[in-house]
């Protein structure tokens, strides 16, 4: 993945979904390909076991590399955190499954070898297996991303693998019957639905730039955000020095007209610094900036991507944008 073809937009959210989930039927194309050209050379009750524990690998470790990759860490260490992820989430999956197989269904449904039944393919009995193993495709990255957000991602986890393990069933039992096809969509829904409650893009992988948008200086950025990521504060006007970005005066630009901050928090905000008319653009909304000087502090509000700041009023007011672009773009 390269943060450059991923726009700040909501469908940010869903990459490394699409990632995840394709990593889920990856994995089922690989125990089912290995079943076909190879042939099995376990026992029949370690299907099961496999193919779970295959599955929280390779999920596991697919989301440790898109991550990777985002970040734009060394390949080495991108390398050596995915297989570490992915180990230790084929592990987890691996126990968890003789766990929940031998302990923790028998004492909740019933005896052993009905659990051990691979030709019992009832919720009942597997669906603790499809849970645990998600606990393990969770458990993997965890560790590598030393333990940051672990209720969060244990939940997702969870929550991820019973939704491929309903998927499975809902497939198997009542849709279309088929026990093949329903392995992959309960891959790829495990896949796909830890990355989207676990693996949105964050913000801090973009910044914030203000954009000209008028013909006199069409096309001119600055970022907003400080290379140490400390609170910032640009400034907007037609003085000649010691301003961020120099416009016209033609365009009914003040001297100094507006500012757009940001704080510890990646929070970006526009103040109104002229008695002239500031107005925010955004849908459905219209915000006016203008300074009042019966109050202490400027009007300010909160900037998101796609915001407009029209400057003046008429055919020669100067519009500028507020975007987000990856914070390598500096």
């Amino acid at each position: 993945m390269n943060i450059f073809l991923v726009p700040y937009t909501w469908q940010r959210h869903l990459q490394v979904a699409l990632i995840t989930g394709a990593a889920g039927l990856l994995a089922w194309w690989f125990v089912m390909s290995w079943f076909t050209f190879f042939g099995p050379f376990w026992s029949l009750e370690w299907d099961g076991a496999l193919f779970l524990a295959t599955c929280s690998g390779m999920i596991g470790g697919a989301a440790v590399l898109a991550e990777g990759s985002l970040r734009r860490r060394a390949l080495p260490s991108r390398l050596a955190l995915t297989l570490t992820a992915a180990g230790i989430s084929f592990g987890v999956g691996f126990a968890g499954y003789w766990l929940w197989t031998f302990a923790l269904g028998p004492a909740l449904f019933g005896a052993v070898p009905d659990s051990i039944d691979s030709a019992l393919v009832s919720l009942r009995y597997r669906l603790g297996g499809f849970v645990i193993a998600g606990l393990g495709s969770a458990l993997g990255p965890l560790v590598t991303r030393k333990f940051k957000g672990g209720v969060t991602q244990l939940l997702s986890g969870a929550a991820a693998g019973l939704f491929g393990g309903a998927v499975w069933h809902l497939c198997n039992f009542t849709i279309y019957y088929d026990l093949y096809l329903a392995s992959a969509l309960g891959a790829f829904t495990w896949g796909f639905g830890y990355g989207v409650l676990a693996w949105g893009i964050p913000d801090e992988l973009y910044a914030g730039w203000l954009r000209v948008l008028s013909p006199s200086r069409y096309g001119l950025r600055i970022p907003v955000d400080a290379m140490d990521r400390s609170p910032k504060e640009r400034f907007v006007g037609h003085f000649p020095r010691g301003l961020d970005v120099w416009l016209n005066a033609e365009g009914q630009v003040m001297e100094l007209h507006l500012s757009v901050a940001v704080d510890g928090e990646q929070h970006y905000k526009a103040r109104g610094l002229t008695l002239q008319p500031t107005v925010v653009r955004r849908f459905l909304e219209r915000i006016d900036l203008r300074y009042d000087p019966r109050r202490p502090a400027p009007l300010e509000t909160r900037l998101s991507s796609g915001d407009r700041v029209v400057l003046g009023q008429g055919d020669q007011a100067t519009t500028l944008e507020f975007i987000m672009l990856p914070r390598e773009e500096r």
